[in-house]
């Protein structure tokens, strides 16, 4: 009687051939995830822009978006109206979460919130930038600025 099945030996190479090949796809697998939250972060920071421009423009008044949390801008987004620069309960229009990942959201200057008046412009008389790196040194960010006229442009950053 022929038994079916595999041999010992046959099992070792297809154990070896399987580890092989997830040697080299775990990691490019991993830096794809990276890539990916990355771009699905900055994504989310220019969503909550325009549609903080849009309810500006779509309003005829003020609105501000600020940090959700108060002391990170990685920590969550809210688009809000108000008389001064404060958030308080029930003045928030949407709320985004905080940032996925090992992100970093650097703002320049000082900047707690951005105001977008009436016409889409923003309050600020220089040029608002927002950088998205992550923890792997030398690698890809992304770098969000906001002009006066309260164009938003997405551009490449070589993070530090």
């Amino acid at each position: 009687m022929k038994q079916k099945g595999f041999t010992l030996i046959e099992l070792m190479l297809v154990v070896i051939i399987t580890g092989i090949v997830l040697a080299f796809g775990v990691p490019s697998f991993q830096e794809m995830i990276r890539n990916h939250r990355l771009t699905s972060n900055t994504n989310e920071i220019v969503s909550a822009l325009n549609f903080a421009r849009v309810e500006a423009v779509k309003r005829g008044n003020n609105v501000r978006l600020g940090r959700r949390d108060g002391a990170s801008w990685s920590g969550g987004l809210v688009v809000y109206i108000s008389s001064d620069d404060n958030w308080d309960a029930g003045e928030e229009l949407r709320l985004w979460d905080g940032i996925a990942g090992e992100n970093t959201v650097t703002v320049s200057g000082s900047a707690t919130s951005f105001v977008f008046s009436g016409t889409g412009e923003v309050d600020k008389s220089a040029n608002v930038t927002i950088d998205i790196c992550d923890d792997r040194t030398g690698e890809e960010g992304r770098r969000i600025t906001i002009l006066p006229s309260g164009v938003i442009m997405n551009a490449k950053l070589n993070c530090a």
